[in-house]
């Protein structure tokens, strides 16, 4: 973009990761002043918490205009041509365990893992899941989610079409309903000690 198009309201908002320095278009992101990956590394030290690739900057999804936050529906698309492609999604990396190099799709193997291990995580936190973790190769995971993050990766992320695909919210939201059991939970639930006494 021309200095003459930012000039003339070509952009709207200009914002980089506060941490990484990556640029950010997600409004979420923008707002933060900081991308998904960094959000989701918390208190380390800020040198080891960089995005390892360009997609995990919170770049555009499905369409410049057409951005789907995860709640409605689990994308997973490429750009570019097939020797130069970069995926998108809109999950964010919160942890790294089998892939360091990205997230991956159409599949079985690390990057799809990494990419199914995320969507587990993301959403045990989104409905305010509490229990035991599990350390990974950067950072650390619910226990719960490490162990259902291969089932869903067959499910949904080995199984998509190279160009990708879009998921509904609710198909995901149907698949945890079904796999998240209660001998799952209490299996690994953390005992509080309050609830001992």
């Amino acid at each position: 973009m021309t200095l003459q198009q930012l000039a003339f309201g070509g952009v709207k908002r200009i914002s980089y990761c506060s941490r990484c320095k990556k640029p950010l278009s997600n409004p979420a992101s923008v707002d933060a002043g900081m991308g998904p990956i960094c959000r989701g590394h918390g208190g380390r030290d800020m040198k080891d918490d960089v995005c390892k690739r360009q997609e995990f900057a919170d770049g555009p999804v499905v369409g410049d205009d057409d951005w789907l936050e995860l709640t409605e529906a689990l994308v997973l698309q490429r750009d570019g041509d097939d020797d130069h492609a970069v995926v998108r999604t809109n999950v964010p990396h919160l942890v790294v365990h089998h892939s360091p190099s990205g997230f991956e799709f159409g599949y079985a193997g690390s990057g799809p893992a990494d990419l199914a291990l995320n969507v587990c995580q993301w959403y045990l936190n989104r409905i305010g899941y509490r229990g035991t973790k599990s350390d990974c190769f950067d950072g650390s995971c619910w226990s719960l989610a490490f162990v259902l993050h291969q089932d869903f990766k067959r499910a949904f992320i080995a199984s998509a079409p190279h160009e990708g695909r879009v998921i509904p919210f609710k198909k995901v939201k149907a698949w945890f309903d079904q796999h998240i059991t209660e001998d799952l939970q209490r299996m690994y639930a953390v005992i509080v000690e309050e609830e001992l006494e």
